[in-house]
């Protein structure tokens, strides 16, 4: 399957789900096209969560500029539409400028935020969010009717089961934020060639293992404490993966032994989740990468972006 683009796409954006490589393949593509990566990913944000959100290395920032990075203390609150702000703020700067701004990450809501003109309200409503919230903690099945009623397609593509996911689904659905129909339906802001890049499950569970043992031998334990221990820090960078367990590990309540395999499967969950938005995101070429190393991709997705550049508008062929 192809993905229809317009003639001489000004952006390039890299989907793929957490560990395929994307960061590898962005971070190559901007050193062969000029580049400069707009990082699409709520916790890279924050200073402090390097590890855990798998930040970009001083040495790959030293080679390419990375923006809406590392910009965030743990004390500031951040939000989807205060992201979509920076990241177009960073896409326009980078194309004044003359290069090819990469819009890269596996997190399919802060993806499109960036690459389309979506409706979020600013600042988000602390009422509704307490509502949400409420809602949910006081009965779950009552929140995910409502849920229902409001968004039939965001009922239909959240996991109710997890309690956060069901409160920002109902505060999006509650407060005027995009709804699922318009986060796959609407256009890209700009002419865009967006690539997904693929993997088999087993291929993604494997390198979910690798990564999670590579955290934990940098420091991903005491990262977290750290973190944890910050006077005011704020609620959306406890969420990142491993803040939790490791919570719990210090509370008595996770034997440590049992922390490399709690958060492999949280890892786990998460790339199922971007799957799903990977197959709802019919603008997207497919990279099919198998076991092969992610910088294969690199050449591929070179010659798409100059074959696009270069075509009439019309289908843009996926790679072979």
């Amino acid at each position: 399957m192809g993905a229809t683009v317009p003639a001489a796409p000004r952006v390039l954006g890299v989907f793929g789900p957490t560990a395929t490589g994307k960061s590898a393949v962005a971070h190559g593509l901007a050193l062969r096209l000029d580049g400069e990566i707009v990082v699409c990913d709520p916790f890279q944000r924050y200073r402090g969560l390097e590890i855990a959100a798998d930040s970009p290395r001083p040495a790959e920032r030293a080679e390419v500029p990375y923006h809406v990075v590392g910009d965030l203390d743990l004390t500031r609150s951040s939000s989807a539409g205060a992201f979509a702000v920076a990241a177009h703020a960073a896409v326009d700067d980078i194309l004044a400028r003359g290069r090819v701004p990469i819009v890269a990450g596996g997190t399919g809501l802060y993806l499109r935020a960036a690459l389309c003109d979506l409706a979020f309200p600013s600042p988000p409503d602390e009422a509704v969010r307490a509502w949400a919230d409420g809602l949910v903690a006081a009965d779950p099945e009552a929140a995910a009717d409502e849920l229902r009623r409001r968004d039939p397609a965001a009922h239909a593509a959240v996991d109710v089961a997890n309690p956060r996911r069901l409160a920002r689904a109902l505060e999006r659905a509650a407060s005027g934020q995009p709804t699922a129909t318009d986060l796959f339906t609407a256009p890209h802001r700009l002419p865009t060639l967006l690539v997904a890049l693929e993997r088999p499950r087993a291929v993604i569970d494997a390198l979910i293992a690798r990564r999670v043992r590579r955290e934990l031998d940098e420091g991903l334990v005491a990262e977290l404490e750290a973190a944890l221990r910050t006077p005011g820090v704020a609620r959306e960078p406890l969420q990142v993966i491993g803040a939790a367990e490791v919570a719990a590990m210090r509370g008595g309540t996770l034997d440590p032994d049992d922390l490399p395999e709690r958060l492999a499967a949280r890892t786990r969950r998460l790339a199922r989740r971007q799957l799903q938005w990977l197959r709802r995101m019919p603008d997207a070429a497919p990279v099919p990468l198998g076991d092969a190393p992610a910088e294969s991709a690199v050449a591929v997705i070179e010659r798409m972006w100059h074959a696009a550049v270069t075509m009439p508008p019309g289908a843009v062929p996926a790679a072979p």
